[in-house]
């Protein structure tokens, strides 16, 4: 479950690595859910309309009905525990983020304000923000190394 972006530089793609190995237990829960759900959820609401609709000769039974009902809300329940994780892994990689720019020793204070700000505002593109920190901390840390 690796990012791979060829066009992206190496200290960018450590970054997205250490970031990802934070979320990957989260990730892994919220991708079995969301198949798991998607199933439940299919599979109650076709056996529900076959039996409820185009069964016209055998009589419909409470308890397959009972089943398929139990089945579909298993299926929302889940969910909704999919959605809910969504949100908990937006949080964290935006906890991420926020630690990674206040701990950078090449900004000034001002920058890394900036760039709070922007990842708290606009958590959409947080991601965008956060790569484009990257590129600016890694232009000054080679400024730094390499003095003219």
């Amino acid at each position: 479950m690796n990012i791979k972006i060829n066009n992206i530089p190496g200290f960018m793609q450590a970054e997205l690595e250490q970031l990802q190995s934070t979320l990957s237990p989260l990730l892994k829960k919220n991708m079995k859910y969301g198949f798991f759900s998607t199933v439940m959820i299919g599979f109650s609401i076709i056996n529900l309309f076959f039996l409820l609709f185009k069964n016209e000769s055998l009589p419909i039974s409470k308890i397959s009905l009972g089943i398929y009902a139990l089945v579909g809300a298993v299926g929302f329940a889940l969910l909704k525990e999919n959605k809910h994780n969504q949100r908990e892994i937006v949080k964290m990689s935006q906890k991420y983020m926020l630690e990674r720019i206040n701990k950078s020793g090449y900004l000034t204070d001002a920058r890394k304000n900036n760039y709070f700000k922007r990842v708290n505002e606009h958590p959409i593109t947080a991601m965008n923000v956060f790569l484009e920190f990257l590129a600016e901390e890694q232009q000054w840390k080679n400024k730094s190394s390499h003095p003219e």
